[in-house]
């Protein structure tokens, strides 16, 4: 039987031609992919379909008929800006901006496993999904680094307890090999602390964050049509990191000017929101099947007393003054006022899961159940940027506040959302927040957790056994430099006493004090 040789073409890409080898006409091509070089056929044509999900291996001649064949016969739409297929391109190349929201979803629906006809059941998700299309870039030895990362600092920061840690640190890696959903949201969480801790490769590490993390959404948005036991543990783990990753992401999108977008921090916070209620749901849905997995420690408290927080006791303190005005403002449509009432009502019973000695990490415990309490006229009035809705919002973001020095991810947030929150409340409100406001304008001092993790860390190699809990620490209560909060006592006349204190250090008490 005769030769048959290849057949010519003068479509090859500009790299191959000048290396004088066969081009299989891939977009990129497979030559360029293995090599780690820009493809003509890609950077120079604009209109050029998206890369095949894998890139094919040179080796397996059969492999790339093959690619070739599906190529061919199934073409996507072109995209306005093609993802880049290299890892230097893929660094350089920042998601963009505009595809945080609303207008991006249909683009990324269209991407996904499902038709682009059906409806999108996890909206919630779809929202922070960065990108269009994935790039087929070889990361692989950034990824070492990213996991190398993960168990030697990223896990530590998730729990106090040495259970929980070494959940995190051994079991969970373990685990997400079975599940690439869960691998690639553990990979996005220590690549968004890596960009933490690194400045000058800042923009880097947050790029391989927002990869990971858009892989790992579409992974678990696939597995929510249908929670197999055997899947839970992973969905329920994956969901918990992907609530701390998008309050990292989009908290690095706002604090930094080469990571930037125009998203406003208060639509930004209810996106996390809904993204908080999904995922309730979720792990409502799984936990029948996670409490004898892994993860059983996340649902049972530590046997030996946790470090207290004195804030979740000062907003305690401050509850019933907003109560009291809630109540008496005359100019309050009687519906909303009870939607405010309820709102508020949610804030006793969810404080009272995060102070007991036992419980773990008392600040995300608040930050994270409250929000499963809102309702939709509530959210509707924060969209509104109805005051009253703002205001109750304000007392939330007190314990952002608290806690930061703690938690990485929440860097920022307290002081972007308290100061959009009080730009937008009118004067009527002022006597409501005074508390919350203060945030703002006084120095306030803590001393939470300062140096604990390398503490903890450099006294591991002399601990006796694996889950020695160490002694309870004390954090000292929030020190103001100005006056002090009202006495919660007084209920009716703290409005009046804290107006007039107010007027006596900041402003008169018909107008909001200058921040």
């Amino acid at each position: 039987m005769p030769r048959l040789g290849h057949k010519k073409s003068r479509l090859g890409c500009r790299q191959c031609k000048a290396r004088h080898v066969k081009c299989d006409e891939l977009k990129p091509c497979s030559n360029c992919a293995r090599h780690g070089v820009p493809c003509s056929l890609v950077t120079w044509d604009p209109n050029a379909p998206k890369p095949p999900e894998h890139v094919p291996s040179a080796s397996s001649s059969s492999a790339s008929r093959r690619s070739r064949e599906t190529s061919s016969a199934t073409k996507t739409e072109p995209t306005s800006t093609p993802s880049p297929s290299l890892p230097f391109d893929y660094v350089l190349n920042a998601p963009t901006t505009s595809s945080v929201g609303d207008k991006s979803s249909a683009a990324v629906l269209s991407d996904s496993s499902s038709p682009a006809s059906q409806p999108d059941n996890f909206p919630f998700l779809t929202r922070f999904i960065h990108r269009s299309e994935t790039s087929p870039a070889d990361i692989w030895l950034r990824d070492l680094e990213l996991m190398h990362h993960w168990t030697v600092e990223a896990f530590d920061e998730l729990s106090q307890r040495d259970d929980m840690r070494h959940t995190w640190r051994v079991d969970a890696p373990r685990h997400a090999i079975a599940h690439p959903f869960f691998m690639h949201e553990i990979l996005a969480f220590a690549a968004f602390h890596k960009a933490s801790k690194e400045a000058d490769q800042r923009v880097e590490y947050y790029t391989f964050g927002i990869h990971h993390q858009d892989l790992a959404i579409r992974g678990i948005r696939e597995k929510l049509h249908n929670v197999l036991p055997e899947e839970a543990a992973a969905i329920v783990a994956t969901s918990t990191l992907l609530t701390l990753s998008v309050f990292a992401s989009t908290g690095f999108e706002a604090n930094y000017p080469e990571i930037s977008t125009a998203q406003n921090v208060i639509d930004g916070i209810l996106n996390i929101f809904s993204l908080m209620q999904g995922m309730g749901n979720v792990i409502a849905i799984a936990q029948g099947s996670v409490t004898e997995s892994f993860l059983t420690p996340m649902f049972r408290d530590a046997l030996e007393p946790i470090a207290s927080q004195p804030m979740l006791q000062e907003l305690v303190q401050h509850i019933p003054t907003l109560i009291t005005f809630i109540e008496g403002k005359g100019d309050l449509p009687e519906s909303e006022r009870q939607i405010y009432l309820n709102t508020v009502a949610h804030f006793e019973p969810v404080l009272r899961l995060a102070m007991p000695p036992c419980v773990d990490n008392r600040e995300l415990r608040f930050l994270f159940f409250w929000p499963l309490h809102l309702e939709a006229p509530f959210l509707t009035y924060l969209r509104k940027r109805q005051p009253g809705a703002l205001v109750i919002l304000m007392y939330y973001c007190t314990m952002l506040f608290a806690s930061e020095p703690r938690y990485w991810f929440m860097n920022g947030w307290g002081d972007r959302l308290m100061r959009a929150c009080y730009e937008a409340v009118d004067q009527s409100w002022t006597p409501a927040i005074q508390w919350p406001a203060s945030f703002l304008s006084q120095a306030a001092s803590y001393d939470l957790f300062a140096n604990l993790v390398r503490q903890r860390q450099a006294a591991a190699a002399q601990a006796q056994a694996p889950y020695n809990e160490p002694p309870p620490v004390s954090i000292p209560h929030r020190q103001y430099t100005s006056y002090p909060p009202p006495p919660h006592e007084q209920n009716v006349g703290a409005i009046a006493h804290y107006s007039q204190q107010a007027s006596t250090t900041t402003s008169p008490p018909d107008q909001k004090p200058n921040i």
